[in-house]
């Protein structure tokens, strides 16, 4: 199949996912980071219900588990979603429970958007909570690579003065012991605080964002530059079979990674080829 966009570090296909993903060598992929389309959701693209979502989801898994290198893995960003007000649609439990068993849920992380605004549900009639948090599906083998160095948290210089100078053995209730200036020395020694699987990123609509690029559901290219930090190397190949305005691709180019992306809908691969074009550009390619 020929791409629509090929060079030294980027490859944008457009075509069904799992076709295109079935014409690639197998072990030929370090990770796959990927937003895809969510059950039950009306988009310009069309809508996938609850069944047919499952078995696209199930294609797709089993292609990405073969072009996976050993040490790879994958990362499915989805969002629950709701049938009606106080009732829960099942499909993204039920996929990680799936994914579970016949492959190997990683860790459980979630993406908190801290910049959500309210919605219908949480009106006071209503009376639920701001639905602010999608699941990032990490699914590999255990010692799946990953990289916690290159993604550690800075800490306020408030609190790593206080923490410094706390010396004292500090006994919890629960009976956990911990010295808050041992702690201080090694992240000072490291350069910053282990990461919390709950990973609050704003999705601003940035004039770089996907959705300034008129697509209505894109990744915040800072989330996406996480992961591609996370559990990639220098020079190594992402692939993204959901690559919508290609956001991924642009994170792991400035990264100095390589990607190939696959996109269905003819007008997001046009956002997405330029996408591309512009990273390329200033970032080498």
């Amino acid at each position: 199949m020929k791409p629509v966009h090929d060079t030294h570090h980027a490859t944008l296909f457009s075509g069904n996912c799992v076709e295109v993903m079935a014409s690639l060598p197998s072990g030929s992929v370090d990770a796959i980071i990927t937003d895809p389309p969510y059950a039950e959701i009306n988009r310009e693209y069309g809508r996938l219900s609850e069944p047919d979502w499952h078995e696209l989801m199930r294609a797709v898994v089993g292609q990405v588990r073969r072009v996976l290198k050993p040490s790879g893995s994958a990362v499915f960003i989805l969002q629950p979603n709701s049938e009606h007000v106080g009732r829960m649609r099942p499909w993204l439990f039920e996929f990680m429970a799936w994914t579970s068993r016949e492959w190997n849920l990683v860790q459980d992380v979630w993406w908190w958007n801290v910049s959500t605004p309210p919605t219908g549900s949480c009106q006071r009639k209503n009376g639920l909570m701001r639905p602010s948090v999608k699941a990032c599906v990490w699914l590999g083998a255990p010692t799946c690579y990953r990289n916690q160095d290159a993604v550690l948290w800075t800490p306020s210089e408030a609190m790593a003065r206080v923490k410094h100078a706390n010396r004292a053995l500090r006994v919890s209730p629960s009976g956990l012991s911990v010295r808050a200036g041992r702690i201080a020395d090694t992240v000072a020694e490291r350069g910053g605080v282990t990461p919390y699987n709950l990973l609050p990123i704003p999705n601003s609509n940035s004039v770089s964002s996907g959705g300034a690029k008129g697509h209505g559901a894109a990744t915040p290219e800072v989330l996406c530059d996480w992961w591609v930090r996370y559990i990639t190397r220098q020079g190594d190949i992402i692939l993204d079979p959901f690559f919508g305005s290609g956001t991924v691709g642009a994170a792991a180019l400035k990264a100095g990674r390589s990607v190939v992306g696959i996109e269905q809908h003819a007008p997001y691969v046009e956002i997405a080829r330029q996408t591309l074009v512009s990273a390329e550009a200033n970032h080498g390619g």
